[in-house]
């Protein structure tokens, strides 16, 4: 399957980013607007399949968090058993880990957990929603030579769903021996003219009540920690079988209903869209996305992709604020995935005002 840029790329404000002005919004990535999980996994198994096919010793598949870790995960899963998985991540884990900026970003610090049994390979391949100047890929990699010397001489490969990288950059990624690989090239450009137009807006912040009603189902196949680093076979195992387990458990309360929504929060994507998946494939018209950290501008303009905001706060860790997007009030059922061990009754409350009408389900999957 093709997909070009009107396939995967949509234009957003950034909410007060002096960095950057404007976000490039994937409608097929189940992140900030909602899609049919179908259609969002077949984009990133697709993706897979070609980083497959065109570098098939590679051993250890890297995500970016936040926006790219279903793609990833998505994307690793294509490859043999005997390779290794894990994405980056902005929260605090226990163990070693490495340190490194996304410097546009809302949240600049990267940590990776890269330890334990490393595997041997001489390709590792690095996977990211969209690159624009490699500078994160060039923090990153420089890291991972630093301080593993098995992987100083590896050849890197930038891989990402859209690539807008220019000559000259790619120039010094090679020089670096990181190449870049994509499922649609762009041409090098600053999308800022596009959208300075728009008159944006905060996301809206929300008034706290509580013991407003939820369900809770705390999973019995507990989610892979995606973190840290598992064989692609323990991974596709324990995923699956974690959306198998709920997708069986959770038909009860479905019963009568239509339109059910899945949410995966901040870094827990992929779980979601595989039980959207699931869920879809019995009959049900699913739509996912997932919370966020991004703080994106609020327009109500017709061309506009983000046209409604919340803030609310996070599922991993209640002082911080996280927003989510372009809600469907509308649905029968809304299913919140998380992998939090954090509380997340503060969250709850939240989702359980914009959903009112909603029979609304929380699901631990750790």
């Amino acid at each position: 399957m093709h997909y070009n840029q009107k396939d995967l790329l949509k234009l957003a404000k950034r909410y007060q980013n002096s960095k950057r002005s404007y976000l490039l919004v994937n409608p097929l990535q189940a992140k900030h607007l909602a899609v049919s999980p179908e259609k969002s996994l077949a984009m990133m198994e697709t993706f897979g399949k070609m980083l497959y096919q065109n570098h098939p010793e590679a051993k250890l598949i890297i995500g970016f968090a936040e926006t790219a870790t279903a793609i990833a995960a998505a994307a690793a899963v294509q490859f043999p058993e005997d390779a290794c998985f894990l994405h980056t991540t902005r929260e605090f884990l226990s163990g070693e880990c490495l340190n490194f900026k996304e410097e546009h970003s809302h949240a600049v610090e990267q940590r990776l957990y890269l330890s334990g049994t490393l595997p041997e390979t001489k390709e590792i391949i690095l996977i990211d929603d969209e690159i624009s100047t490699g500078k994160t890929i060039r923090n990153m990699v420089s890291q991972i030579r630093r301080e593993i010397p098995a992987y100083q001489d590896a050849k890197f490969i930038a891989a990402s769903v859209i690539n807008r990288v220019s000559p000259e950059n790619l120039k010094l990624l090679e020089q670096e021996n990181i190449f870049c690989d994509c499922l649609c090239k762009l041409e090098n450009m600053d999308y800022t003219s596009q959208v300075e137009h728009f008159q944006v807006s905060a996301p809206e912040e929300l008034p706290f009540s509580e013991n407003l009603p939820y369900q809770c189902i705390i999973s019995r196949n507990r989610l892979p920690e995606s973190r840290k680093l598992h064989t692609i076979q323990e991974s596709r195992k324990e995923f699956q079988a974690f959306a198998d387990c709920i997708c069986s458990e959770i038909q009860p309360v479905l019963a009568g209903k239509k339109k059910i929504l899945v949410l995966g929060t901040e870094e827990c994507m992929f779980p979601a869209l595989l039980l959207g998946k699931l869920l879809e494939q019995q009959g049900f018209t699913v739509r996912c996305h997932a919370t966020t950290r991004s703080p994106i501008g609020i327009c109500r303009e017709e061309t506009y992709p983000i046209q409604e905001g919340y803030a609310l706060p996070s599922f991993y860790d209640p002082s911080r604020k996280t927003y989510i997007y372009n809600i469907d009030k509308t649905a029968d059922a809304v299913l919140i995935v998380t992998d939090s061990k954090a509380d997340t009754a503060q969250a709850m409350q939240h989702i359980s005002i914009l959903f009112p009408d909603s029979e609304k389900i929380l699901i631990k999957g750790r």
